[in-house]
Protein backbone atom coordinates (compact mmCIF):
# COMPACT_ATOMS: atom_id res chain seq x y z
CA UNK A 1 0.00 0.00 0.00
CA UNK A 2 2.42 2.82 0.73
CA UNK A 3 4.33 1.90 -2.10
CA UNK A 4 1.36 2.44 -4.57
CA UNK A 5 0.92 5.57 -2.66
CA UNK A 6 4.04 6.89 -3.52
CA UNK A 7 3.73 5.85 -6.96
CA UNK A 8 0.49 7.84 -7.10
CA UNK A 9 1.95 11.14 -5.20
CA UNK A 10 5.09 11.08 -7.21
CA UNK A 11 2.57 11.05 -10.33
CA UNK A 12 0.72 14.42 -9.16
CA UNK A 13 4.40 15.47 -8.10
CA UNK A 14 5.51 15.10 -11.38
CA UNK A 15 3.12 16.54 -13.45
CA UNK A 16 2.52 20.03 -11.25
CA UNK A 17 6.50 20.57 -11.35
CA UNK A 18 6.13 20.83 -15.04
CA UNK A 19 3.38 23.28 -15.11
CA UNK A 20 3.30 26.30 -17.09
CA UNK A 21 3.86 28.52 -13.40
CA UNK A 22 6.66 28.73 -11.39
CA UNK A 23 7.81 26.53 -8.87
CA UNK A 24 7.49 27.38 -5.25
CA UNK A 25 10.35 27.80 -3.39
CA UNK A 26 11.02 24.44 -0.75
CA UNK A 27 11.95 25.89 2.10
CA UNK A 28 8.62 25.77 4.38
CA UNK A 29 7.73 28.81 5.81
CA UNK A 30 8.55 28.12 10.08
CA UNK A 31 4.84 29.83 11.14
CA UNK A 32 3.43 26.31 9.86
CA UNK A 33 3.81 22.92 11.50
CA UNK A 34 3.69 19.97 8.82
CA UNK A 35 5.71 18.63 5.98
CA UNK A 36 5.42 22.01 3.35
CA UNK A 37 8.20 20.82 1.01
CA UNK A 38 6.62 19.82 -1.72
CA UNK A 39 5.51 22.54 -3.68
CA UNK A 40 3.10 22.32 -6.67
CA UNK A 41 2.18 25.49 -7.81
CA UNK A 42 3.22 29.43 -6.79
CA UNK A 43 2.23 32.70 -8.70
CA UNK A 44 0.69 36.07 -8.64
CA UNK A 45 -1.95 37.55 -10.08
CA UNK A 46 -5.52 37.42 -8.13
CA UNK A 47 -5.98 33.78 -7.31
CA UNK A 48 -9.57 32.23 -7.91
CA UNK A 49 -9.80 29.62 -5.67
CA UNK A 50 -12.33 26.28 -5.88
CA UNK A 51 -15.67 25.37 -4.17
CA UNK A 52 -12.92 22.68 -2.40
CA UNK A 53 -11.47 25.90 -0.85
CA UNK A 54 -11.69 25.29 3.32
CA UNK A 55 -11.76 28.75 4.17
CA UNK A 56 -14.47 31.52 4.24
CA UNK A 57 -16.41 33.25 1.42
CA UNK A 58 -14.01 36.39 2.50
CA UNK A 59 -10.91 34.79 2.09
CA UNK A 60 -11.67 33.54 -1.04
CA UNK A 61 -12.74 37.51 -2.28
CA UNK A 62 -9.52 39.07 -0.16
CA UNK A 63 -6.92 36.81 -2.28
CA UNK A 64 -8.61 36.92 -5.80
CA UNK A 65 -8.71 40.79 -5.09
CA UNK A 66 -5.25 41.12 -4.77
CA UNK A 67 -3.37 40.93 -8.36
CA UNK A 68 -0.03 41.60 -6.93
CA UNK A 69 -0.16 39.19 -4.24
CA UNK A 70 1.95 36.09 -3.69
CA UNK A 71 0.17 32.54 -3.42
CA UNK A 72 1.27 29.26 -3.34
CA UNK A 73 0.10 25.21 -3.59
CA UNK A 74 1.96 22.88 -1.07
CA UNK A 75 1.06 18.81 -0.72
CA UNK A 76 -0.39 19.44 2.70
CA UNK A 77 1.49 16.52 4.75
CA UNK A 78 0.40 15.52 8.02
CA UNK A 79 2.54 16.96 11.29
CA UNK A 80 5.89 14.77 11.44
CA UNK A 81 4.41 12.52 8.39
CA UNK A 82 7.37 9.60 7.29
CA UNK A 83 5.25 8.02 4.86
CA UNK A 84 4.76 9.71 1.19
CA UNK A 85 1.83 12.13 2.61
CA UNK A 86 -0.82 9.62 2.68
CA UNK A 87 -3.38 12.10 3.76
CA UNK A 88 -2.73 14.45 1.06
CA UNK A 89 -3.87 11.30 -0.94
CA UNK A 90 -7.27 9.91 0.78
CA UNK A 91 -8.29 13.31 1.96
CA UNK A 92 -10.17 14.35 -1.51
CA UNK A 93 -11.88 12.50 -4.05
CA UNK A 94 -9.93 10.16 -7.03
CA UNK A 95 -8.32 12.36 -9.05
CA UNK A 96 -7.09 15.14 -6.92
CA UNK A 97 -4.66 15.98 -3.68
CA UNK A 98 -5.26 17.74 -0.28
CA UNK A 99 -2.69 21.01 -1.01
CA UNK A 100 -2.44 24.02 1.60
CA UNK A 101 -3.24 27.24 0.25
CA UNK A 102 -0.67 29.97 1.28
CA UNK A 103 -1.26 33.61 0.58
CA UNK A 104 0.54 36.94 1.37
CA UNK A 105 1.05 40.23 -0.05
CA UNK A 106 4.50 39.75 -0.39
CA UNK A 107 6.97 36.01 -1.17
CA UNK A 108 8.28 36.52 2.54
CA UNK A 109 5.21 37.09 3.97
CA UNK A 110 2.69 34.18 2.99
CA UNK A 111 0.99 32.17 5.76
CA UNK A 112 -1.72 29.53 5.17
CA UNK A 113 -5.29 30.58 4.72
CA UNK A 114 -6.98 27.20 3.91
CA UNK A 115 -6.60 24.08 2.02
CA UNK A 116 -8.20 22.96 -1.31
CA UNK A 117 -8.45 19.66 -3.16
CA UNK A 118 -7.10 19.82 -6.52
CA UNK A 119 -6.40 17.86 -9.88
CA UNK A 120 -3.79 18.18 -12.51
CA UNK A 121 -4.89 21.32 -14.19
CA UNK A 122 -3.40 24.49 -13.13
CA UNK A 123 -4.62 26.65 -10.68
CA UNK A 124 -6.90 29.81 -12.50
CA UNK A 125 -5.89 33.68 -11.88
CA UNK A 126 -7.97 36.72 -12.66
CA UNK A 127 -4.97 37.79 -15.20
CA UNK A 128 -5.87 34.23 -16.92
CA UNK A 129 -9.71 35.30 -17.08
CA UNK A 130 -8.84 38.57 -17.89
CA UNK A 131 -7.35 37.74 -21.09
CA UNK A 132 -10.36 35.30 -21.89
CA UNK A 133 -12.50 38.02 -21.37
CA UNK A 134 -10.53 40.10 -23.76
CA UNK A 135 -10.93 37.68 -26.50
CA UNK A 136 -14.38 37.00 -25.84
CA UNK A 137 -15.45 41.01 -26.28
CA UNK A 138 -13.34 41.14 -29.60
CA UNK A 139 -15.09 38.09 -30.83
CA UNK A 140 -18.72 38.79 -29.51
CA UNK A 141 -18.85 42.66 -29.56
CA UNK A 142 -21.57 44.10 -32.18
CA UNK A 143 -20.40 45.92 -34.93
CA UNK A 144 -20.77 49.78 -35.05
CA UNK A 145 -22.95 50.55 -37.50
CA UNK A 146 -24.20 54.39 -37.70
CA UNK A 147 -26.91 56.04 -39.47
CA UNK A 148 -28.52 59.81 -39.10
CA UNK A 149 -32.19 60.90 -39.92
CA UNK A 150 -32.85 62.57 -42.22
CA UNK A 151 -31.12 59.77 -44.76
CA UNK A 152 -30.21 62.22 -47.12
CA UNK A 153 -28.88 65.28 -44.98
CA UNK A 154 -31.01 67.84 -43.02
CA UNK A 155 -31.24 71.76 -42.95
CA UNK A 156 -29.02 74.65 -41.09
CA UNK A 157 -32.46 74.58 -38.86
CA UNK A 158 -33.07 71.10 -38.44
CA UNK A 159 -31.07 69.25 -35.87
CA UNK A 160 -29.96 65.72 -37.20
CA UNK A 161 -30.80 62.25 -35.54
CA UNK A 162 -28.17 59.65 -34.72
CA UNK A 163 -27.81 56.50 -33.60
CA UNK A 164 -24.65 54.14 -32.93
CA UNK A 165 -26.60 50.86 -34.06
CA UNK A 166 -25.11 49.49 -30.69
CA UNK A 167 -26.69 48.32 -27.56
CA UNK A 168 -26.07 50.20 -24.29
CA UNK A 169 -25.16 46.96 -22.71
CA UNK A 170 -23.99 44.17 -23.76
CA UNK A 171 -23.48 40.24 -22.37
CA UNK A 172 -21.23 37.59 -24.26
CA UNK A 173 -21.98 34.22 -24.00
CA UNK A 174 -20.45 32.84 -20.49
CA UNK A 175 -17.56 31.09 -20.73
CA UNK A 176 -15.79 28.15 -17.80
CA UNK A 177 -12.08 27.62 -17.33
CA UNK A 178 -10.88 24.94 -15.17
CA UNK A 179 -14.14 24.41 -13.21
CA UNK A 180 -14.62 28.27 -12.93
CA UNK A 181 -18.06 29.77 -14.45
CA UNK A 182 -17.21 33.59 -16.25
CA UNK A 183 -20.10 35.92 -17.25
CA UNK A 184 -19.42 38.99 -18.62
CA UNK A 185 -20.82 42.39 -18.95
CA UNK A 186 -19.94 44.71 -21.24
CA UNK A 187 -20.99 49.01 -21.19
CA UNK A 188 -20.00 51.12 -24.18
CA UNK A 189 -19.41 55.06 -24.56
CA UNK A 190 -19.61 56.71 -27.54
CA UNK A 191 -17.54 59.74 -28.37
CA UNK A 192 -19.17 61.73 -31.25
CA UNK A 193 -17.35 64.40 -33.63
CA UNK A 194 -19.58 66.52 -35.66
CA UNK A 195 -16.99 67.70 -38.06
CA UNK A 196 -17.83 71.55 -37.24
CA UNK A 197 -15.02 71.16 -34.31
CA UNK A 198 -17.00 69.98 -31.68
CA UNK A 199 -17.55 66.87 -29.86
CA UNK A 200 -20.02 64.98 -26.90
CA UNK A 201 -19.82 62.03 -25.12
CA UNK A 202 -22.77 60.09 -24.69
CA UNK A 203 -24.00 56.93 -22.99
CA UNK A 204 -27.00 56.16 -24.96
CA UNK A 205 -26.92 54.56 -28.20
CA UNK A 206 -29.67 56.82 -29.79
CA UNK A 207 -31.83 55.40 -32.36
CA UNK A 208 -34.15 56.70 -35.55
CA UNK A 209 -36.51 59.18 -35.90
CA UNK A 210 -38.95 59.72 -33.74
CA UNK A 211 -35.95 59.29 -31.07
CA UNK A 212 -33.94 62.76 -29.82
CA UNK A 213 -31.38 60.54 -27.81
CA UNK A 214 -28.68 61.90 -30.36
CA UNK A 215 -29.36 65.18 -32.25
CA UNK A 216 -26.73 67.80 -33.55
CA UNK A 217 -27.45 71.09 -35.37
CA UNK A 218 -25.24 72.64 -38.23
CA UNK A 219 -25.46 76.45 -38.16
CA UNK A 220 -24.05 76.28 -41.53
CA UNK A 221 -24.37 74.59 -44.93
CA UNK A 222 -21.36 72.07 -45.86
CA UNK A 223 -20.58 68.75 -46.10
CA UNK A 224 -19.84 67.28 -42.96
CA UNK A 225 -17.50 64.11 -41.56
CA UNK A 226 -19.25 63.19 -38.71
CA UNK A 227 -17.21 60.48 -36.44
CA UNK A 228 -18.04 58.00 -33.57
CA UNK A 229 -16.07 56.35 -31.67
CA UNK A 230 -16.96 53.18 -29.32
CA UNK A 231 -15.14 53.11 -26.38
CA UNK A 232 -16.05 49.48 -24.45
CA UNK A 233 -15.09 48.45 -20.51
CA UNK A 234 -16.38 45.46 -18.70
CA UNK A 235 -17.11 43.35 -16.00
CA UNK A 236 -16.57 40.00 -15.22
CA UNK A 237 -18.31 37.98 -12.39
CA UNK A 238 -16.48 34.39 -11.45
CA UNK A 239 -19.52 32.07 -9.82
CA UNK A 240 -19.10 32.16 -5.80
CA UNK A 241 -16.49 34.53 -6.12
CA UNK A 242 -17.06 38.08 -6.54
CA UNK A 243 -17.70 40.73 -9.80
CA UNK A 244 -14.67 42.64 -11.10
CA UNK A 245 -13.63 45.49 -13.26
CA UNK A 246 -11.69 44.77 -16.02
CA UNK A 247 -8.93 47.43 -16.43
CA UNK A 248 -8.68 50.15 -18.59
CA UNK A 249 -10.62 50.02 -22.08
CA UNK A 250 -11.53 46.58 -23.49
CA UNK A 251 -12.26 47.55 -27.11
CA UNK A 252 -12.44 50.65 -29.06
CA UNK A 253 -14.25 50.55 -32.83
CA UNK A 254 -14.68 53.96 -34.87
CA UNK A 255 -16.72 55.22 -37.84
CA UNK A 256 -17.19 58.03 -39.96
CA UNK A 257 -20.19 59.09 -41.75
CA UNK A 258 -20.35 61.91 -44.29
CA UNK A 259 -23.59 64.88 -43.45
CA UNK A 260 -24.67 66.48 -45.98
CA UNK A 261 -26.31 69.99 -44.70
CA UNK A 262 -28.45 72.51 -47.06
CA UNK A 263 -29.24 76.29 -45.73
CA UNK A 264 -32.50 77.04 -44.80
CA UNK A 265 -33.13 79.77 -46.94
CA UNK A 266 -36.59 82.56 -46.00
CA UNK A 267 -38.66 82.70 -48.79
CA UNK A 268 -41.53 85.30 -49.03
CA UNK A 269 -45.03 84.12 -49.74
CA UNK A 270 -47.87 86.99 -50.76
CA UNK A 271 -51.34 86.73 -49.78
Amino acid sequence: MKARLLRLLVGFTSAFCFSTLALAPATANPNVGGNNSISAYVGTGGLLLPDSFSGSKATKSAVADCLGCTWRYTIYCMQGANAPCKHAVTSCPRGSLLYRVWFGRTPSSTAVVGSVCWGSSNPVTRRQVEGRVDDYVVRYIPALRPGFDPPGGSLTSVPVIFWTGQPASFKPPSFSLSGQSVSITANPTWRWTWGDGSSVWKSVSGAQYPSRQITHQYRSPGNYSVGVTAVWQAQYTVSGIGTFDMSGEVLRQSRTLAVPIKSAKTVLVSH
